[in-house]
């Protein structure tokens, strides 16, 4: 064999061994980018979950501070919340705390809500909800006995009790009120009783109906209610008036009578919790004994209150009530209760 033929081979060994080792690293560089991307990618999807699952943790969260708000007033302090655990229940291995706050602005809460995994991941999350009250008008309790029309005849030993131990009555609230013109006179008769002196006051010029002053909702939408709510009851004009007292302190009640025959009377000397409102009017209270803690409203004149009716504010606390219910006297009831929370659309973030 010529060495030139020698030679060649040779060199040819030489290609063959560089392709070969070229070759190898860049299976080797593709097997490491591969693997990289491979360890990128499923570390992508555990931090995507991680952040769903804490995301997920904060709604929850969200859903714990409306709950709470259901039952307590909204507050900037952070309540602690009942936390995610981890476990079979939720198919995690983290565990999430949970709290949640609150910060109003005129008539409306913004709700914050957050979660802290056992990771160390976090998410905060807040919405804005519409505190409103769904039922009652923002006057409906400024006065626990509102007239639409005079108040005449007074010679029964009723009583007032709007004033608190302060000795004041709380600045646009008052003892009574008539329809703006009626002055009553200070023909109170024995409606101070008690001896607290009596704040009155008019309705606004021009209101011959008080029945919005006292309600948001239409009259029908009233007696639609009092079909699904233990909290309403609407009384028709032919129907006969209760016998009994109702509503509680954290469930007052409301109740409407369609009319004020001469032959009807509320006299069982039982204490009701919340609104009475009397459409109709004018009406005869002759003989009329029980005790109220609320507001006692009727649409038109009132006369003959001959008997001891007791007509407490709402907000009157324990130890300035002049009621009794049980072994313990009536704190201020939740006049929340009447009202909802509205979560507003479009405001989550």
């Amino acid at each position: 064999m010529s060495q030139s033929m020698q030679l060649l081979k040779r060199e040819c060994g030489y290609y063959t061994i560089a392709i070969v080792v070229i070759i190898a690293f860049l299976a080797l560089l593709a097997s490491r980018s591969g693997t990289v991307t491979t360890a990128n990618t499923v570390k992508t999807t555990s931090e995507e979950v991680a952040a769903t699952e804490v995301f997920y943790a904060a709604e929850f969260a969200l859903a714990e501070a409306l709950i709470w708000l259901d039952s307590n007033d909204a507050t900037a302090t952070p309540q602690t919340g009942a936390g995610v655990p981890n476990g079979a229940g939720n198919n995690t291995p983290r565990s999430y705390a949970t709290s949640f706050w609150f910060e109003e602005s005129g008539g409306f809460t913004r709700v914050y809500a957050r979660a802290t995994g056992s990771d160390g991941s976090s998410a905060t999350i807040s919405q804005w909800l519409s505190a409103g009250n769904d039922v009652l008008n923002t006057d409906a309790l400024k006065q626990p006995f509102g007239i639409g029309g005079s108040l005449s005849g007074v010679t029964g030993t009723g009583d007032v009790n709007a004033i608190g131990s302060s000795g004041t009555i709380p600045a646009g609230y008052y003892s009574l009120r008539v329809e703006n013109g009626e002055s009553t006179g200070g023909s109170y008769g024995n409606l101070n009783n008690g001896g607290e002196a009596i704040v009155d006051g008019e309705w606004s010029s021009g209101v011959s109906d008080i029945w919005d002053k006292y309600f948001s909702i239409t009259r029908a939408e009233m007696q639609a209610l009092a079909a699904t709510s233990s909290q309403v009851t609407w009384v028709a004009a032919n129907e006969s008036y209760p016998s009994q007292g109702s509503g509680t302190l954290s469930s007052p009640a409301i109740l409407i009578l369609n009319d004020c025959a001469v032959n009807k009377k509320l006299n069982g000397g039982f204490t009701f919790i919340g609104i009475i409102f009397i459409d109709a009017g004018p009406c005869s209270m002759q003989g009329w004994s029980m005790s109220i803690k609320g507001s006692l409203a009727v649409n038109g004149d009132i006369t003959k209150l001959t008997a001891n009716t007791l007509f407490e504010a709402y907000y009157i606390e324990a130890t300035d009530s002049a009621m009794s219910s049980g072994a313990g006297c009536l704190d201020a009831f939740d006049a929340d209760a009447f009202g909802s929370t509205v979560v507003l659309p479009g405001t989550w973030t």
